[in-house]
């Protein structure tokens, strides 16, 4: 005859260990060290000021649309250059006029 848990005193509860459900972060992986970059020679710079004035055209409704999209897409994806191509587009600084003229 088999004997129980009851009739040997083990008789404690049987409990599963709870599971956590939330996923665990893999850590990010460490660059090598490199050699400080050699230092390029300076050209001198223009005095016009802070910034270059760049042509803006305004964006109609389709390009603000795609635009938006664009920029989900990239930050769905972990795309840096889709998701500034996508606000270029919707400001009206990705040069389409320039691109269309000639």
């Amino acid at each position: 005859m088999a004997a129980t848990r009851a009739s040997t005193g083990n008789s404690k509860p049987r409990v599963a260990a709870a599971v956590s459900t939330i996923p665990e972060r893999k850590p990010k992986a460490t660059t090598t060290t490199r050699k400080p970059a050699a230092k390029k020679a300076t050209t001198k710079k223009s005095t016009t000021g802070a910034g270059v004035a760049k042509t803006k055209r305004k964006p109609n409704i389709k390009d603000k649309a795609e635009g938006a999209l664009e920029k989900a897409e990239g930050t769905v994806t972990r795309k840096p250059g889709k998701k500034a191509a996508g606000a270029k587009k919707m400001n009206g600084t990705d040069g389409k006029t320039a691109r269309t003229r000639k």
